[in-house]
């Protein structure tokens, strides 16, 4: 592992970064930095130099996440992505730091986010609620524990609470990608099936911008938009996931109830939706039926592009009920 670095070019020796490798070969460990600062002005100005640690983490070939180590010694903050370069020539490992202090701290806060998430899944929401708020007070900006803490409020009717957890939420400037990927999608079913389409449709948007490509969060962003009777941004979303994915049957049928509509007033105000102009179900035609996805221009005014779209058979009546999709790797549930 160690020798991809290339570390003879850098004039390191392979042993400073050996130790910090996991039986993987992968980089994972606490670094150190100094950082210096003047105190006082004038002929009283002196340097301070402050010794800082950071949990860092491989990610790629010469790339490496980092995160500050909090005075609980666990990683918090946000991540930042530094190369093997600046690695090797700013931070030292600190192999006794890591191993006394931060290895311990971080697996007493894993077994308090697997302990609140088993009790979250048995129903035991208070002792569930209990653990999470430990977890927040090692790591007071933690993505699980601020996730699972927004849905246990929504399940107890606290939608003040609930709130708050997603505003902290909707400011960390982090990756989701991987295991807590799937929670934006959990969050936004429940936020949705609780009539909080705009929050619903603030998470699958903010989750979209660290998975690009995911088809099943762009129905998901769809569906939350259909219940805003938002028609430009759900046919964007739809288009988008349907070019990901024309065989998605959830999307192939909201497509069609959007096609239906797009030509039938008596059917918005059924379904309690806003009229669609001619200009809007032009484009919707277009991008739903003519293979293209579709990018919100101004207002009504949609334009096309490139994509790989069908549509199915029947129409799909908003009452009909299809299986509920809870795994991540599936997608929200049916028209309900």
């Amino acid at each position: 592992m160690v020798s991809k670095f290339d570390t003879s070019a850098l004039e390191i020796d392979e042993g400073y970064l050996g130790s910090t490798l996991t039986d993987e070969g992968d980089v994972r460990c606490v670094f150190s930095s100094m950082n210096k600062t003047k105190v006082g002005t004038g002929s009283t100005t002196r340097s301070h130099i402050t010794k800082l640690y950071w949990f860092v983490e491989e990610i790629g070939d010469e790339k490496f996440s980092r995160r500050q180590i909090n005075s609980n010694h666990v990683p918090a903050g946000e991540e930042k992505i530094i190369h093997l370069k600046d690695l090797l020539s700013t931070y030292l490992p600190e192999i006794e730091f890591w191993e006394d202090k931060t290895v311990p701290a971080m697996s007493c806060l894993e077994d308090y986010l697997e302990d609140g998430e088993i009790d979250r899944e048995d129903g035991k929401l208070y002792s569930a609620e209990s653990s999470f708020q430990k977890a927040l007070g090692l790591e007071e900006k933690n993505v699980r524990a601020l996730f699972n803490l927004g849905l246990i409020y929504l399940e107890l009717d606290e939608e003040d609470k609930a709130r708050d957890m997603m505003n902290e939420l909707l400011k960390i400037k982090s990756s989701f990608v991987g295991k807590d990927q799937h929670l934006f999608n959990d969050l936004g079913i429940s936020l949705r099936k609780r009539g909080m389409f705009d929050e619903s449709a603030a998470y699958y948007s903010q989750a979209l911008e660290y998975i690009g490509d995911d088809e099943h969060l762009f129905y998901n962003l769809s569906r939350a938009h259909y219940e805003r009777g938002d028609w430009p941004q759900c046919v964007n979303a739809l288009g988008r996931c349907k070019a990901l994915n024309p065989d998605l049957p959830a999307a192939r049928d909201l497509s069609e109830l959007v096609v239906e509509m797009s030509n039938n007033p008596v059917l918005c105000r059924k379904h309690g939706k806003p009229p669609i102009s001619d200009l809007m179900a032009a484009g919707i035609l277009g991008a739903l039926q003519g293979g293209s996805s579709m990018e919100v221009e101004r207002g009504d005014v949609l334009k096309s592009e490139s994509g790989h779209v069908r549509t199915g058979g029947g129409i799909v009546e908003m009452d009909e009920k299809y299986d509920d999709y809870d795994d991540y790797e599936d997608y929200d549930d049916g028209l309900m």
